[in-house]
């Protein structure tokens, strides 16, 4: 295939413009899948697996040997099984002896038990917690368009930490529980089998009253979470716009909402803790039901010798051993219900499509010139509103090209699209002749440098935030960018240079500053396409000039694209394409455009009058 030739589509489903995590699937979750799925992440480490299993075990067996031994050895070999008068306190010794064994190895295997399971449920949650994260990072724009950052930061941080306490606290406990119940139950039925028919009903009617709060306390706690992850997601909004907050006096009001979400999800907790007493109570009530009623049908038993005294004892004993673990397993199920819920939430959103840089046969080639194509593209952030409508647009390679238009006419969806943050609905993007879809997505956005309206700087010093554009470039390419972007001399000013901290989001260094270390960040990939996506529209007037005087330089050799509010900024661009409803008005340069007396001037004219009249907001 030729190399302008169609090269069959590779794109993924990136999630779309409407994709968010109110989209994921939300009923595929069963219980016994999202169990399977943690349990995955377990099987890596299967030598603790391996290891606690044993330890749970053997303490469960240590432990249901005791009242075998007290109630077998002691009571019918040591008392005699009531009648004192073949009693042999000989045995005494050795009943002591193995008392004391079975209690000491129950400590090695209770210890060995809590400490491998801390060790693997550790292991297995950093695991789990370090792929959330980095499927987060790697899901489409889309999904971050449409979801709250407080709610992802939720699923990541909140619902792990839940499955994370569950698999600390109360994984080996539940097993360990399980498999005393099942030791417990064999036991029962060899000392007497009418008896462990009198308990089996009462274990039954467990399983019942498990089965029907279950359901309610799911979706109790799933309420929660979500109503956790929106009053997170409020206070993250709020503390982000603080400052708007603060001048708008917006603080009562932001309280108050904040009030009622949280007493929305008090509400909830308090309904989960009517109905947990109301389950733990129900199941108290069987306990003492079932022991009551093998004492009634026991006692005339024993009397009439039917049933030795010693079996009655180890019945009583290992029943006593079996329904406090079955209590606390039945109990153990709403935590249960809880980690399952968070994971549940979890999961929905490693379920989610991510990106995929690399694929086979997708293509790298040597080199990208900038030469950039839309064929009739149309797209639209919600099905039924298209943004972009056939639109067609032809940029040469090294040309500087600004883009403008009114608000929401299409402008930095034209960047959304070229980065593939979303996928055109229709249509197709070419660079130096190849569909985009047929490229590598890290190799494309490898050639492309983007500076956002927002400068967006991590914690950290100066140099390793423009160290992010090429990680391994020396301190000779991070000084020559900055120059580039007029940035040098500003850093060097300060106390620590290239090493001073800038805070998170950069907040100790103004707007200018703040855009130019951007702008040095992309110019240090050396891409072969710069965009800048209204990065003039937030500064003033110097910090404008610096960076205008940065591109002109930085321009030559390159495919420039800018994406303009401030017209001022881009009166001196080859060429100058002006966006309205969905397709190209018109282009040309500054001084063709306001003798058309078109949309540009249009524009033009209300920004000077903007700017006459004292508002200084940018078309």
């Amino acid at each position: 295939m030729g190399k302008h030739g169609r090269i069959k589509d590779t794109r993924l489903d990136r999630g779309g413009p409407s994709a968010d995590l109110s989209q994921a699937k939300t009923g595929g979750h069963s219980r016994r899948r999202t169990v399977f799925r943690l349990l995955s992440y377990v099987k890596i480490h299967w030598p603790y697996a391996v290891g606690v299993t044993v330890a749970i075990i053997s303490g469960a067996a240590l432990n249901l040997a005791q009242p075998w031994i007290i109630g077998f050895v002691f009571f019918n070999s040591v008392l005699g099984g009531g009648n004192l008068s073949q009693a042999n306190l000989g045995l005494l010794p050795f009943v002591i002896f193995l008392l004391g064994l079975t209690f000491g190895l129950n400590q090695i295997s209770s210890f060995f038990q809590v400490y491998l399971s801390e060790v693997l449920s550790q292991r297995t949650i950093h695991k789990l917690r370090s792929d959330v994260y980095q499927h987060i990072e790697l899901l489409p724009v889309g999904v971050f368009d449409k979801s709250h950052s407080g709610d992802l930061v939720s699923r990541l941080v909140s619902d792990t930490t839940e499955v994370e306490n569950f698999m600390e606290d109360d994984v080996a406990g539940f097993v360990s529980n399980a498999v005393t119940v099942a030791g417990a139950l064999g036991l029962l039925f060899l000392v007497d089998r009418r008896l462990t028919l009198l308990v089996a009903p009462a274990c039954v009617v467990l399983v019942i009253v498990v089965n029907l709060f279950k359901r309610t306390i799911k979706r109790f706690t799933a309420r929660i979470r979500e109503a956790f992850a929106e009053l997170t997601s409020q206070a993250f909004e709020v503390f982000s716009g603080i400052r708007i907050v603060k001048s708008f006096r917006l603080e009562d009001r932001k309280a108050t909402e904040f009030r009622d979400r949280s007493l929305s999800m008090t509400k909830a907790k308090v309904r989960l803790a009517r109905l947990s007493a109301i389950y733990g109570s129900s199941v108290d009530l069987l306990v003492l039901l079932a022991t009551l009623a093998v004492i009634w049908f026991a006692a005339p038993a024993v009397v009439s010798n039917a049933l030795k005294l010693g079996a009655l004892v180890a019945f009583l004993g290992v029943m006593d051993k079996m329904f406090k673990p079955l209590v606390q397993l039945s109990k153990g199920n709403l935590k249960l219900q809880k980690a399952l819920a968070a994971a549940d939430r979890v999961f929905e959103l490693v379920d989610r499509d991510a990106e995929v840089l690399e694929t086979p046969g997708s293509l790298t080639p040597q080199m990208i010139e900038g030469r950039i194509e839309f064929e009739r593209v149309s797209f639209g952030y919600r099905p039924d509103k298209n943004v972009l409508r056939d639109l067609s647009l032809l940029i040469r390679p090294g040309e500087t090209v600004a883009i403008v238009g009114s608000s929401g006419a299409g402008k930095s969806t034209v960047v959304n699209l070229l980065m593939r943050f979303y996928e055109p609905t229709s249509g197709r993007i070419l660079v130096d002749g190849y569909p985009i879809t047929s490229l590598s997505l890290g190799y494309l956005r490898s050639k492309i440098g983007l500076v956002l309206q927002e400068p967006v700087l991590f914690s950290g010093t100066i140099r390793e935030n423009i160290l992010y554009g090429k990680l391994q470039a020396s301190d000779e390419e991070v000084s020559r960018a900055s120059k580039a972007a007029n940035a040098h001399e500003f850093i060097v000013s300060l106390q620590k240079g290239y090493d001073t901290e800038i805070g998170e989001r950069g907040v100790t260094l103004s707007v200018g500053q703040r855009q130019r270390i951007a702008i040095a960040r992309a110019l240090l990939k050396d891409p072969s396409i710069l965009i800048l996506d209204e990065a003039t529209s937030n500064i003033d007037s110097e910090s404008e000039s610096l960076i205008q005087d940065a591109l002109r330089r930085v321009a030559k050799g390159r495919t420039l694209i800018v994406i303009g509010h401030r017209l001022s900024s881009i009166i001196d661009a080859e060429r100058i394409v002006v966006i309205e409803n969905g397709g190209i008005a018109e282009e040309g340069t500054h001084e063709v455009l306001m003798s058309k007396g078109g949309a540009y001037n249009r524009l033009y004219e209300a920004q000077v009058d903007r700017l006459v009249t004292g508002n200084k907001s940018p078309t």
